[in-house]
């Protein structure tokens, strides 16, 4: 058989496919145990477990930022230019970290979108407000009282 190479590499993938699977049943089996531990002991409080909502995909922390690194980066922005795109402020993020926004569309996206989430959380607590919509979508603080206060 003249295929060896092929046979031997769908062999390893499939073993290495197989063996991931095994060590994520065994996690949800844990998981599943620890669920209903906490279970028990909420209806101990009487509260009952199908009450509680499931929450969704938990976000995956980017290695290029550290804690609240985004949320700063977005202040300082603001601060100095007034209003912010996000494209912008993420593609200086990459320049800032040796990265290049015209090489790699992917990560750029990906930070862009990091960028977006954090925008719309700060909008959602009124620190932010929103200046248009779709693609040109820009940024601005809020005006607090003592703005309009003081002519600032």
């Amino acid at each position: 058989m003249g295929d060896t190479f092929i046979i031997s590499g769908l062999r390893e993938k499939r073993s290495s496919i197989a063996g991931r699977i095994m060590e994520l049943r065994r996690e949800a089996e844990r998981l599943e145990a620890d669920l209903f531990h906490i279970d028990a002991v909420l209806r101990l409080y009487d509260v009952e477990p199908a009450d509680i909502p499931t929450k969704g995909r938990v976000p995956v922390r980017s290695s290029y930022f550290g804690r609240n690194e985004i949320t700063r980066r977005i202040y300082d922005a603001l601060r100095t230019q007034g209003a912010i795109c996000a494209v912008d402020i993420a593609a200086q993020a990459m320049r800032d970290k040796g990265l290049d926004p015209a090489a790699d569309r992917k990560l750029r996206t990906n930070f862009a979108q990091r960028f977006l989430t954090s925008l719309h959380d700060l909008r959602k607590a009124g620190r932010i407000e929103r200046i248009g919509n779709g693609k040109g979508v820009r940024w601005r603080l809020v005006a607090t009282v003592d703005d309009a206060a003081t002519g600032g």
